[in-house]
């Protein structure tokens, strides 16, 4: 591990990731150097059986600010999240999924957004830049609270009920603006952030954990903040989506209720 401390801790999981991970660090790496941004990466590989492992230690043997846990099997996303960022050592937490690319100025953008954003800078929780799909089309990530009719609408593909339920004008129009809570595909979190609103829930093994964390940010007068002036491309591959009877899938809905169960948001959205 370099002595140097980072600026930044980038904390991304893999798990059977092999196809994502060389676009993921490359770029990574090469945007760190481009943006003149201490920073260090560390991979939590959530029990691997293809050649991911194999992969991350060849990029690891090269860069020494590259730091690899593989873990026996898989943690999902919180207990293996919060390993990354109980080791992170830099200012700010970036929180990555491992389908994503940084394009060069990225990290330096995301720093500086703490200067750009109108609001006081120890009230900004969290930093959610645009996401792309591969083909350069938006990825709506940043969105108001889920409620049941949002999921039931989702389900049943009633897209103008979905939308006007959860979708925000000013994200549709690539503003900076405040949001209930974005996907954490990409989040950049100032440490204190932590300190001050705890850890991912552990009882949630995949997801709604984005939604569960920024509800409690805003609880403890925080902001999450969707800032389109950094974008990322995010490779989503919408597990739950495409199999909502899956185990998976049926852990996400065992997220949601526990959800709504305690911030009282089946019908309604917690306030902020």
């Amino acid at each position: 591990m370099p002595n140097d401390k980072p600026l930044v801790s980038v904390v991304t999981l893999t798990w059977n990731s092999s196809r994502f991970i060389p676009p993921l660090l490359r770029t990574l790496l090469a945007d760190a150097e481009h943006s003149q941004v201490a920073t260090e990466v560390i991979v939590i590989d959530n029990g691997s059986t293809d050649d991911s492992l194999e992969l991350l230690r060849g990029f690891a043997a090269e860069h020494p600010n590259i730091i690899i846990v593989p873990l026996s099997e898989n943690q999902g996303t919180t207990v293996s999240r919060n390993i990354g960022i109980r080791m992170a050592r830099g200012e700010f937490v970036f929180i990555l999924d491992s389908d994503t690319e940084i394009p060069k100025g990225a990290l330096r953008g995301l720093v500086d957004s703490f200067d750009n954003i109108d609001a006081p800078r120890d009230r900004i929780g969290i930093v959610c830049p645009r996401l792309l799909y591969p083909d350069g089309g938006f990825q709506e990530s940043a969105r108001r609270f889920p409620t049941f009719f949002t999921k039931v609408y989702r389900l049943l593909r009633i897209e103008a009920m979905r939308a006007r339920d959860e979708s925000l004008d000013d994200v549709l129009e690539g503003k900076n603006t405040l949001v209930d809570y974005a996907i954490s595909a990409a989040w950049f979190i100032p440490r204190e952030t932590f300190d001050r609103v705890g850890l991912l829930d552990e009882r949630i093994f995949y997801s709604p954990e984005d939604v569960e964390f920024c509800a409690r940010v805003w609880q403890k007068d925080l902001e999450v903040w969707y800032y389109p002036q950094v974008e990322i491309m995010h490779n989503t591959q919408r597990l739950t989506n495409k199999r909502p009877l899956s185990k998976l899938g049926l852990s996400h809905v065992k997220g949601l209720v526990r959800y709504w169960w305690e911030y009282d948001g089946f019908f309604s959205r917690p306030h902020r």
